[in-house]
This record gives C-alpha cells, structure tokens and sequence, in this order.
C-alpha cells in the first residue's frame, strides 16, 4: 500500500518530505508526528521505507466502517483516551522490544492548530523503556483536509519535515526528562509550523 499511498499524495497532494535520512534503517523508533487529520498516518507511512504501527484512540474502531477497516489494515494499536493504556502500552513496547517502528501522535487527537493541545508524555515514555530515538515530524497542508468535524477530503499542498532524534540518554540529568523531551517535540514542530502560525507558534 505504501506505493500507492505515495502516489495519491504526490498527485493529488504535491506531498513533499525532507529530512527522511534521520530515521534509522535498523533498529527501535518512535515517530512522533503532529496531527490535523486522518491522512496524517498514511502519508507519513508512505515517505518512510519501514513499516510503522500507530497507537490509535479506539474510538476509530467500529465507529466508522471505512476508518475501522483501514486501521486494523495497517496494524493500528487501539487506546483509551480517557483511561490508561496499560494494553496499548504492552503491545508498543513489545514491538518497539523486536525492533519495529512505533508511531504516536502525542497530541492524542486531532487538532485545528498546533499548540492548542498540551503534548502527552507516551512518545518519550516509550522511547525511555523502549531505548529508541523519538523522532519529531511536522506535518503541514493537512489542515486542510479530514479535520476535525469536518470530514470532507480536499486536495491540499502537504510538506513533511522529520527531524533528527532526541536521544533518551540525553535527558537523564533533566528533573522531568520525560517533559523535557516533549517540550523540545513541540519546540522543533512549532519551529516548522511558524510561518504559517503567526509570530508565537504554541500561542
């Protein structure tokens, strides 16, 4: 699928990424993308040459055909977002433990700008237990498109920036290394996102 995923985005989409040779060929990774819409997953996963698993809220599963059969297709883990992913985790984890490539938004939804969401703390959690580099991505011209309460697929113009990892063993002397991680994540988005968010990109 990843090949036709990248041709709908480069046709329809004039999809562009840079930045790619930051993600390691081998080994654990935890891609941290921000997120305005549901084509977010599959667009990234077609720039990237490794299959990537999402955690997914599990409202998505059952609530709408389309969406249910498309994220248990690509192997979406599903999670409570009110409660505490204790099986979410597990199956990120055991992934993350043979090597694969976890995917996390760690705003936890959907959003109309970036900042507007205060980003969870999972992506750096899992990339701690998981000894992998959490990757930052940027996403931007999906706001355009499938966003929320409105899902309405229009054609966009979507540029992707993933950025070099943040390294969990250089966080160690921080007093909450795990927050420390996630606000240099939305520092880096919010650099990227700035030209089209005004002079304060998390105001």
């Amino acid at each position: 699928m990843r090949p036709v995923a990248r041709l709908i985005g480069k046709t329809l989409f004039d999809l562009h990424a840079s930045g790619l040779e930051h993600i390691p060929r081998t080994g654990p990774v935890v891609l941290a993308p921000n997120h305005f819409s549901h084509v977010d997953p599959p667009f990234v996963s077609s720039l990237v040459t490794r299959p990537i698993r999402y955690i997914a809220v599990d409202e998505l599963f059952g609530r709408y055909r389309l969406l249910d059969g498309f994220v248990s297709f690509f192997g979406a883990i599903p999670t409570d977002r009110d409660g505490y992913p204790v099986g979410a985790l597990r199956t990120a984890i055991a992934h993350i433990d043979d090597g694969g490539v976890m995917g996390i938004f760690p705003e936890g939804a959907r959003v109309n700008q970036f900042g507007e969401r205060t980003p969870k703390r999972g992506a750096a959690w899992l990339a701690w237990i998981g000894g992998a580099p959490l990757i930052p991505v940027a996403v931007h011209g999906t706001d355009g498109t499938m966003t929320p309460g409105d899902l309405t697929l229009r054609r966009t113009s979507v540029r992707v920036w993933i950025g070099e990892p943040l390294w969990w063993h250089e966080y160690t002397n921080r007093v909450d290394p795990l927050e420390a991680m996630m606000d240099d994540w939305a520092a880096w988005i919010g650099e990227r996102l700035a030209p089209w968010m005004g002079d304060d990109p998390l105001s």
